[in-house]
């Protein structure tokens, strides 16, 4: 039987609409690079949530597993 293990980590997103690629979409910075380090050490995402405070603020919350 295969196990798993899992991880839930924020993404710090910054979006600048100040810039964009040459697509026109805007730039995020780390968001890419964070995740595929995180894929480097064996982790596969999952999903990702939105969670929204009480005082109104909103951060993204990534879930990855891997095997143990």
């Amino acid at each position: 039987m295969v196990k798993w293990e899992y991880k839930v980590v924020p993404i710090k997103t910054q979006i600048h609409s100040d810039r964009f690629h040459a697509d026109r979409k805007p730039v995020i910075d780390d968001v890419q690079n964070d995740l595929n380090a995180l894929g480097d050490e064996g982790w596969e995402l999952v999903s990702i949530q939105d969670v929204h405070l009480p005082d109104d603020r909103i951060f993204t919350v990534a879930y990855l597993k891997r095997k143990k």
